[in-house]
């Protein structure tokens, strides 16, 4: 018991900087919006559930 003890205070939580592990995109700009504004969601669901999640986790990492 002792053994398992002394195992379990060596694993401490670290904190992770997600951003220092996430590449770094450009921003779209005006030509990519143009085009989305003309791609349905009908059309293209899997594109904006996609969308969705990225932007979820962007919001997720900003708290």
């Amino acid at each position: 018991m002792l053994l398992a003890l002394s195992c379990l205070s060596s694993c401490a939580a670290d904190f992770c900087d997600c951003r220092s592990i996430m590449p770094i995109f450009p921003r779209a700009g005006v030509n990519v919006a143009a085009e989305l504004e003309n791609l349905s969601d009908k059309e293209y669901p899997h594109l904006w559930e996609w969308i969705g999640r990225l932007n979820k986790l962007r919001l997720e990492l900003e708290n």
